[in-house]
């Protein structure tokens, strides 16, 4: 419990976090092409994996092709290590659990706009706060 409070402080002074909530944005994006092309349409479950956790790093991961980006350390604790691998070396990512209060969706949109997925459904997530 400390370790989170102590983590949780160091992404509020580094500015990662907010005690305050987030503004209502009052120009919403619009939905995407595909979106629309399947509005109305059912949105099937596909799984029921359990355990599923969504990854919030403090930066853009944007690999260049296919393959092991890192490994992931303790993630049945409350503050999991995710080691990133580069040409260079590996940059280790300290991070804690936290449990939002909305779940999120990954969804698949079939190409002919007859249906959407529901591929997993997520209500952990894993902040990663800081490297080193």
């Amino acid at each position: 419990m400390e370790e989170k409070k102590r983590l949780k402080k160091l992404a509020i002074s580094k500015q990662m976090l907010s005690e305050n909530p987030s503004r209502v944005n009052n120009n919403p994006l619009s939905p995407s092409k595909t979106v629309i092309k399947h509005h109305g349409k059912d949105i099937l479950r596909k799984s029921q994996r359990k355990n599923r956790f969504l990854f919030s790093f403090p930066g853009l991961l944007a690999p260049i092709s296919g393959g092991k980006i890192g490994e992931l350390k303790d993630l049945g604790t409350k503050n999991p290590i995710l080691y990133l691998d580069f040409p260079q070396g590996q940059m280790k990512l300290f991070g804690t659990i936290v449990y939002p209060k909305n779940g999120y969706l990954t969804m698949q949109f079939s190409r002919g706009g007859k249906n959407v997925v529901c591929e997993d459904y997520l209500d952990n997530m894993a902040v990663e706060l800081y490297c080193l």
